[in-house]
C-alpha cells in the first residue's frame, strides 16, 4: 500500500468494464477469481459513507512481481481552478473535483489508476483472511481512499529540498505516465493545506517552496491533519497525526497516510495480513468531510434530524432559508471553520433566513443546532452570483 501521484489517465481499451453503484471499474487483462466482486464491494462500502453524484471511474491493472515493494499503488488524477472550486490554485483529486463542480471536469479520463501486485497473497472473500493473507477489500478501500482525496503532493528530493506541487515523473519510476504529469502543477493539494506542525503552524507556509528549510520542516517533527470544522471534532477535538516527520522522507508513504499508531484504520499502515479494515474511522470521515466530501452516515441524530430540515435554495444567490422544528441557532461557516454569521430564530419560529448576497461565491457550511441538547446537523451550501 504505497501511493500516490496525480496524473491524467486517457481512456484505453479494456477487456472488462463493470459499472458498480457509483463506481465503475475498468479492468485491464485477466484478473483472479473473486477480484472483481471484491472491488465491487470496496466501491460499495465507500458509497455507503459519502455522497457521490458523479460516478467515479477506476482503471485497474495487475502486476505479479515479488521484487516490487508494494501490494497496491494508486495514481490519482487531479485538477485545479475548475468550476466551483472552493479555492484557487489548489489541487483536488478529480473524484472530488467532479462532485464539487457538479459535472465531469476530466471527461475522457479515469479518476484513478490502481495497480495491484498479485505477488501478494490476497484474500478475495468477505469474511476474515488467514494470518498469511492480506484482505483485498481492505486494500482496495485504502487505494480508493487515496483517489478520493487522501493525497499529498509534498516531496523532499534527494538533495533535501522540500516542495509542494513539484514532483518529478522519476518519483514514480518504474511506473510511467503517457500524459501530462500533474505532480508538477506547482500547487499543494487541498489535503496538504490542513497539514500542521506541532506548533499548529501550517506545513505549506512553514518555509519557501523548493527550499532546504521546507525539506527540514517536512522531515522533522510530528505532522498532523488539523481540520477545525469536522476532522478535529471527530477526533476528540484534537488534530489527527499523519505519517512522516521521522527525520527522512519516503515519497508515497509520508503525509498522505494516517500515522501507524492508529489501530486498524483504513488509511494507515498499522494493519496487515489477517486484518480487515472495511469501515472508515470517524476521523477518516472527518478528513474527507473537511476537504469537501458530503457524508451519508454521520450519526443517528444527524440523519434523523436531516429528514425534517429544508434548506433552500441551494445553490443560493441572495438569501437561503433554513426550515425545521425546534431550531435553536444556525452558524454560517466558511471552509476553514470560521463562523461568519450566527442567527437565532424568534420564539416559536420555524424558519431562519440567511443573507448571502454579500458573500463571496463558493462553498460554505451551515451548522444547525436544535433545542434538545447535543443535537446538531451540518450541511454544505453553495453560494453563486
Amino acid at each position: 500500500m504505497k501511493n500516490n501521484i496525480f496524473i491524467l489517465l486517457f481512456l484505453t481499451s479494456s477487456l472488462l468494464n463493470s459499472q458498480v453503484s457509483t463506481f465503475s471499474f475498468n479492468i485491464n487483462g485477466t484478473i483472479p477469481n473473486g477480484m472483481l466482486q471484491a472491488l465491487t464491494l470496496a466501491g460499495q462500502k465507500w458509497s455507503n459513507h459519502i455522497q457521490i453524484d458523479i460516478p467515479i471511474k477506476v482503471n485497474v491493472f495487475t502486476v505479479n512481481a515479488s521484487f516490487l515493494p508494494f501490494s497496491a499503488i494508486t495514481l490519482a488524477n487531479g485538477r485545479k481552478n475548475f468550476s466551483n472550486a472552493p479555492y484557487s490554485n489548489i489541487l483536488y483529486t478529480t473524484a472530488l473535483a467532479n462532485q464539487l463542480a457538479g459535472t465531469e471536469v476530466n471527461s475522457g479520463e479515469y479518476d484513478m489508476d490502481i495497480y495491484f501486485n498479485l505477488a501478494t497473497s490476497f484474500y478475495f472473500g468477505t469474511s476474515k483472511p488467514s494470518f498469511s493473507q492480506m484482505d483485498f477489500i481492505s486494500t482496495a478501500m485504502h487505494e480508493i481512499g487515496h483517489g478520493l482525496g487522501f493525497y499529498s503532493d509534498g516531496n523532499v528530493d534527494g538533495s533535501g529540498k522540500g516542495s509542494f506541487g513539484n514532483v518529478p515523473p522519476s518519483a514514480i519510476f518504474p511506473l510511467t505516465a503517457s500524459f501530462p504529469w500533474r505532480g508538477q502543477d506547482s500547487v499543494p493539494s487541498i489535503y496538504d493545506t490542513y497539514i500542521t506542525k506541532s506548533s499548529g503552524n501550517k506545513l505549506i507556509t512553514s518555509a519557501a517552496f523548493d527550499s532546504f528549510d521546507l525539506g527540514d520542516s517536512i522531515n522533522n517533527g510530528p505532522l498532523y491533519f488539523s481540520g477545525p470544522m469536522f476532522a478535529n471534532p471527530s477526533h476528540s477535538n484534537t488534530p489527527v497525526r499523519v505519517s512522516g516527520g521521522t527525520g527522512s522522507f519516503s515519497f508515497g508513504e509520508d503525509l498522505l497516510h494516517i500515522h501507524n499508531s492508529y489501530a486498524k484504520t483504513i488509511m494507515s499502515y498499522y494493519w496487515g495480513n489477517g486484518d480487515t479494515v472495511r469501515i472508515p474511522a470517524p476521523w477518516e470521515m472527518g478528513i474527507l468531510r473537511e476537504i469537501g466530501w458530503n457524508p451519508l452516515l454521520v450519526g443517528v441524530k444527524e440523519i434523523n434530524r436531516s429528514v425534517g430540515i429544508q434548506i433552500f435554495p441551494n445553490p443560493a444567490s441572495e438569501v437561503i432559508t433554513v426550515s425545521g422544528q425546534q431550531l435553536k441557532q444556525v452558524d454560517l461557516c466558511n471552509l476553514e471553520g470560521k463562523v461568519i454569521q450566527t442567527i437565532s430564530p424568534r420564539s416559536n419560529e420555524t424558519e431562519i433566513k440567511i443573507m448571502t448576497e454579500k458573500l463571496n461565491a463558493g462553498i460554505y457550511f451551515l451548522k444547525v443546532q436544535f433545542d434538545d441538547a447535543g443535537s446538531t446537523v451540518s450541511k454544505k451550501i453553495i453560494v453563486m452570483h
